[in-house]
């Protein structure tokens, strides 16, 4: 049966067992956990209280999503007769006289014409007589000098200055909008408003969409190659309509539409692109596009982490197929674990997982670190990292959930795999040993490095939750119960739950998003499968713990894997919205947001020293790429050449929509 994306699969799943499971007697008798993390006062949990399995699911509504616009040479005239022209001033009689180039907009609010110059706002009188408004700053525009006015439908003057938007009510008053009222660019050179009153502001870095009337969120930041052809305003022109919006550069006509599409669409574009252009030897990974813009060929470079993206693809697909029941869904899913097969074995040591691998004609320029497969056809990658096996244990779980385990041939294959890297591992004290009888850089989870090593403190955590789920999911997929006993040894021999309980490390200094990608893949399948109340309840305290500090992100995965054990406790809406805001377009286009005049820093630098900003931007005005990514960065992309594989977004949706947080 597919599909477990019920409502009350979610509000039964915290306090039933897994159906056909027996909870273990280990009991709190067995072990203890350690004082270390208190449970979260009244007053946090008050603050973290949600009560999502009130409103969830989340409908998936269509939004709209902004991109950048062709303009075909033969509707270029048409488009430019849409701009404004210079503000008529022949007739008018201005006291002192202000000559045609002073002029730069004007605005019809009901009977009223208002000229904006660059000495100041006039309104006409009669006999064409132009009265200069006796207030700026307070009282009237932020500056003298005028370089934008709009009006709307209900009356109101829009002015723009090189310091912000002012607005004259129709009783009179002023307001004014600056970087502290969510402006995020002060230097305003062109206005326009549409029937519905939405105000297109364009700049010198950028455009920007402001919805007065509008509750939620007001501020759309548009810059870039994602949206414009230069980030130069000097003019603004709307259809009838409001859509497309044409903007005049110093590069030439550039439009922004607004595409109208539901979460599910945008992960079947996502999918399509992604098998079209995004597979290495059946590994999901980024491309290089030759042209950004209209791109006719890429190349697909290998990654340290073909492993771990290649997973991430391997569960959004399972949990897709578990959902839905589709059989494209399975046939992808397929196509990629049989790419972790590969790796599983390219090394010809059974249990060695390769990070990558080649054809041996690519060989040239490699190092050392490269080594031959048996067959002498290929050359694979050593010095598989921690991060890559918490991939594959990610990608056994999900896949023999909702696909292997219901194929004979395919049970057989993810057995035989997941028993020979966990034997590997487990045979060599918890350890990944190298080709050449070394352990890893990175592959430790044995109690000697993480529990007895000062240096290992910012590991212990983080690798027991990997390896406790690597035991669990191993001893669920074979049933061999030798796994069963070195888990639970692991937990009352060497405290590896209580590590687990400060599986989050943070210092006021430093938060490492790699790591919340890596927790919470490790966390996702021991919720899934741990029904012991004791073991529970310390997972369930890690959650809380890992949740509270990424709790103004909003990544949907992370949020998600999290509302498995904690439904009332997670940002469901923030979640959904986070998978709206991400652009369909996955093109790294170069983001500069470090200019504008409406962030807050935060006053320490990140974990590699650099500026990072007290709150997460959307991700539409962001650039955004993977789980691991740092999203407090306000700068990103290259030039648009890069092409991310989505497979990254995938997860987050298919987890959401197979666990019931997103309705159809």
């Amino acid at each position: 049966m597919h599909g477990k994306n019920l409502i009350w699969t979610i509000v039964l799943a915290i306090a039933a067992p897994a159906p056909g499971s027996t909870p273990s007697k280990s009991g709190s008798g067995d072990f203890k956990l350690p004082n270390v993390v208190p449970a979260l006062d009244a007053e946090e949990e008050r603050e973290l209280m949600t009560f999502a399995t009130k409103y969830i699911p989340v409908e998936d509504e269509p939004f709209i999503e902004h991109v950048r616009a062709a303009i075909p040479p033969d509707e270029e005239s048409g488009i430019k007769s849409l701009f404004r022209r210079e503000p008529e001033g022949s007739k008018i009689i201005f006291d002192p006289p202000l000559s045609p180039e002073e002029l730069t907009s004007r605005a019809e609010i009901g009977a009223v014409t208002w000229i904006g110059t660059r000495r100041g706002l006039y309104s006409i009188a009669g006999a064409n007589r132009a009265v200069r408004h006796e207030h700026y700053g307070v009282d009237g525009p932020l500056a003298t000098r005028i370089t934008a006015l709009a009006g709307d439908s209900r009356g109101n003057l829009w002015v723009g200055t090189p310091i912000g938007l002012s607005v004259l009510r129709p009783d009179g008053t002023w307001d004014a909008f600056r970087g502290a009222d969510g402006l995020p660019v002060e230097r305003i050179t062109a206005l326009a408003a549409d029937s519905r009153d939405r105000i297109w502001i364009g700049t010198d870095q950028g455009a920007i969409l402001y919805l007065p009337y509008q509750k939620g969120r007001r501020w759309f930041y548009r810059a870039g190659k994602r949206y414009l052809v230069d980030d130069v305003i000097l003019d603004i022109a709307m259809p009838p309509g409001g859509m497309p919006v044409y903007f005049k550069t110093e590069s030439g006509l550039s439009a922004i539409k607004a595409r109208r599409l539901t979460l599910r669409q945008r992960a079947d574009l996502i999918e399509a692109r992604l098998n079209e252009r995004h597979r290495r030897l059946g590994l999901v990974a980024a491309c290089q596009l030759d042209d950004a813009e209209t791109p006719t060929s890429y190349t697909i470079k290998d990654s340290d982490n073909d492993g771990l993206w290649t997973s991430y693809h391997v569960v959004a697909m399972s949990l897709a197929y578990g959902a839905t029941g589709r059989e494209e869904y399975l046939k992808s899913a397929r196509r990629s674990m049989h790419a972790l097969v590969m790796l599983q074995n390219a090394s010809g040591i059974p249990g060695l997982v390769a990070r990558s691998v080649l054809p041996i004609e690519e060989r040239g320029g490699k190092s050392a670190q490269w080594r031959p497969t048996p067959d002498g056809k290929m050359i694979w990658k050593s010095d598989t990292s921690s991060d890559e096996i918490d991939g594959h244990f990610f990608a056994f779980f999900s896949y023999w959930e909702h696909i292997a385990r219901f194929d004979p041939s395919e049970s057989t294959l993810i057995r035989k795999q997941i028993r020979s890297v966990m034997d590997y591992i487990a045979d060599n004290n918890y350890q990944l040993i190298d080709w050449d009888g070394e352990r890893t850089t990175w592959g430790f989870w044995n109690p000697e490095n993480l529990n007895d090593d000062p240096e290992h403190y910012l590991e212990n955590g983080l690798n027991s939750a990997q390896i406790l789920s690597f035991l669990k999911v191993a001893f669920h997929i074979t049933g061999d119960p030798k796994y069963q006993r070195y888990y639970q040894d692991l937990i009352r021999k060497h405290g590896y739950l209580g590590n687990v309980l400060l599986e989050k490390k943070v210092f006021p200094d430093e938060n490492n998003h790699s790591d919340n990608q890596l927790g919470f893949c490790a966390l996702y399948p021991l919720l899934q499968l741990e029904w012991d109340a004791e073991i529970r309840k310390a997972l369930q305290k890690a959650v809380r713990r890992h949740y509270k500090i990424i709790s103004g992100d909003g990544s949907s995965f992370f949020y998600f894997a999290a509302a498995t054990i904690d439904p009332d406790f997670i940002d469901i809406r923030a979640a959904v919205e986070d998978l709206r805001q991400t652009p369909t377009d996955r093109r790294q286009w170069k983001t500069v947001n470090s200019n504008r005049a409406d962030l807050h820093w935060n006053p320490r630098l990140s974990r590699f020293g650099r500026p990072q900003l007290l709150h997460v931007l959307p991700k539409d005005e962001s650039n955004w790429a993977k789980w691991n990514g740092n999203p407090y960065y306000p700068d990103g992309g290259r030039d648009g050449r890069v092409e991310d594989d989505g497979a990254s977004w995938l997860l987050g949706y298919w987890m959401g929509v197979y666990h019931g947080f997103i309705g159809d």
